[in-house]
């Protein structure tokens, strides 16, 4: 393990591509709830003393194994499943011995939620998560950028480094009302992506953001989870120019949008983590990925927080 502050071993995260479904052997001796986490442990690619946390600081393993275990005679127990949080994973265990273990981070990238990336990183250290986001090519992603004081150059090059299909994305910037309708034409570059400038107030970046998602989901006949990537930025240029509450509005219906199409949508904010306006911020999303750059270069870590779990650094 290394220092604290340098700490490249692996995360505690299993069930993160698809979950992990296991049968548990009542007959094979091995109490239930050890099965669990030496299962998970194998599966994080973690020794036992990596497990972050104790299952007893979660549930009971013995009520649990007396809740489903066969009775004397080897009649089964009748139909019944309990879920429980686990070190980031949702766990639940069926009457027959089955075993669902899904992470957070997994059922955020397969169902659909709103993340927050932010750290005091340099610009290709957000550029790199961000691509990442962005999903694999072969999987008929849709793009969609919001930017707030940012360059359309920006989201191209997220893009070309992602190798997404430029024929889905589309680009709403944000543009003062100041600047000249010259300044403001729609940028064309062979037409994808699309790109639109969007004039006037906060309100109506907003209405711009909504309808286009849901005119995306129309032309697509609807969405499959996690088809839609959403990408705003930056969340640090918004909160220096607006209001607090104007802020949260804005993000809360944005998330919402997302969330309401399955979407998954990831909002930047360069600075601290622990800085006051992405602490006013944070509980807006369903999870942080917090950025550092250490001696072994770029770093991450996921604050989850349906969970309530927070992953070693590793990285990037």
């Amino acid at each position: 393990m290394g220092s604290m502050e340098d700490d490249a071993a692996l995360p505690f995260m299993c069930g993160v591509e698809e979950p992990a479904r296991l049968q548990y052997d009542w007959g094979s001796g091995v109490p239930l709830g050890t099965y669990i986490v030496q299962q998970m442990a194998d599966r994080a690619r973690v020794g036992a003393t990596d497990v972050p946390e104790s299952l007893y600081g979660r549930i009971d393993p013995d009520a649990l194994e007396d809740l489903f275990r066969p009775l004397v005679d080897g009649t089964p127990r009748a139909n019944g499943e309990v879920t429980f949080t686990f070190a980031g994973h949702y766990v639940t265990v069926s009457s027959d011995g089955t075993i669902e273990i899904e992470s957070e981070l997994g059922r955020l990238k397969r169902s659909g939620g709103n993340v927050l990336l932010t750290g005091d990183v340099p610009a290709d250290v957000f550029d790199e998560l961000s691509a990442q986001f962005l999903g694999e090519p072969e999987y008929g992603r849709t793009h969609l950028f919001a930017l707030y004081g940012r360059d359309t150059d920006t989201a191209r090059a997220r893009l070309e480094r992602a190798t997404a299909d430029t024929d889905h994305a589309n680009i709403l910037t944000y543009e003062a009302a100041v600047r000249s309708a010259t300044e403001v034409q729609p940028q064309n570059q062979q037409n994808r992506p699309s790109v639109t400038p969007v004039v006037g107030s906060l309100d109506e970046f907003e209405t711009a953001i909504v309808d286009d998602i849901f005119e995306l989901q129309y032309r697509q006949k609807g969405f499959e989870p996690g088809q839609l990537r959403f990408c705003f930025d930056s969340l640090q240029f918004l909160s220096e120019e607006k209001s607090a509450s104007s802020v949260e509005e804005f993000v809360r219906n944005v998330t919402k949008t997302v969330e309401d199409v399955s979407g998954l949508g990831q909002y930047l904010f360069p600075g601290a983590y622990d800085s006051a306006p992405v602490r006013a911020v944070e509980p807006l999303f369903d999870g942080t990925i917090e950025l550092k750059v250490g001696a072994r270069g770029p770093m991450q870590r996921w604050h989850l927080h349906d969970t309530d779990y927070t992953t070693t650094w590793f990285p990037l």
